[in-house]
């Protein structure tokens, strides 16, 4: 009965896990079942469980950490492993903890907080910021940027780093949080552990894919109007993750290159910035 258990919560574990090419398994050899994540993601992923596991006549001999952090492409990280006190005995594992998966290293605290965005458009370009941060309309208590500017307007990377998500089938907005799912977005992956993100793209407006490294400055998509929008504009983010904050990310602000890229300054709201470098 014990390894019947056993059994059906890796069956469970990997039906979620796939999802996210993520698989977790078991070893068992003599009194010791070990668990052990595949994580075949270009990206770091965060195994988050509940609580500690419910265990019979077995021990953990190191402490059980609810908290892990599983390397980009990487195989066999032991998550866990427990050992039988008495062969003679009962034994097995009664109640597994409840868990969830985070792209990205949700144990990252510090990061690059005087690193330079450029403007994530072409040199030559002036728009409105039309919502700061922590904005009346959809911002609240998130550092996020909207800049008004026409659909089809090429977006530019503000850093550069490693694109793992791009979505880009919607072609449908409203200015109700309920058209939020179908924003197009690119998620940019950068080398603090931050991640960007550049909301309500065009239809099929993505010029990278996920796996590309891009550059600073590099064209990655076309401006658009999808998802909880009410007019044309580029939603810009940068945020830790997170397992505990709202939305499983901690927004951060970020300083921008302005005008001639010699003066760096955080955004304000209704204020227009152009680009001349």
């Amino acid at each position: 009965m014990k390894k019947i258990l056993i059994l059906l919560f890796i069956t469970q574990l990997t039906i979620v896990f796939a999802q996210k090419n993520v698989k977790m398994y078991y070893e068992q050899k003599q009194d010791t079942i070990a668990y052990y994540v595949d994580n075949l993601e270009i990206y770091p992923t965060s195994i988050v469980f509940a609580s500690q596991p419910e265990l019979e006549n077995m021990k953990k001999p190191e402490l059980f950490k609810t908290t892990q952090v599983l390397p980009a492409k990487s195989k066999r990280n032991k998550v866990t492993y427990f050992v039988v006190n008495d062969k003679k005995k009962r034994w097995g594992i009664k109640k597994m903890p409840g868990y969830l998966i985070d792209i990205g290293d949700i144990i990252i605290k510090k990061y690059d907080t005087t690193y330079q965005y450029d403007l994530p458009y072409q040199k030559g370009k002036s728009f409105l910021m039309y919502q700061g941060y922590n904005g009346t309309f959809s911002h609240q208590n998130e550092n996020s940027l909207d800049f008004t500017m026409p659909e089809g307007t090429e977006i530019l990377a503000a850093r550069e780093g490693l694109v793992i998500d791009v979505l880009q089938s919607n072609n449908k907005n409203c200015p109700t949080v309920s058209c939020a799912p179908f924003g197009n977005y690119i998620s940019i992956l950068h080398s603090d552990g931050t991640i960007a993100q550049y909301f309500h793209l065009q239809q099929n407006g993505a010029k990278v894919t996920v796996g590309d490294t891009v550059t600073k400055g590099q064209l990655i998509a076309l401006s658009g109007n999808t998802g909880w929008s009410n007019g044309p504009h580029l939603h810009f983010v940068t945020y830790l993750p997170s397992a505990t904050a709202d939305k499983n990310r901690i927004t951060v602000k970020t300083l921008f290159r302005t005008g001639d890229g010699k003066k760096v300054e955080f955004l304000e709201e209704k204020k227009s910035y152009s680009r001349a470098y």
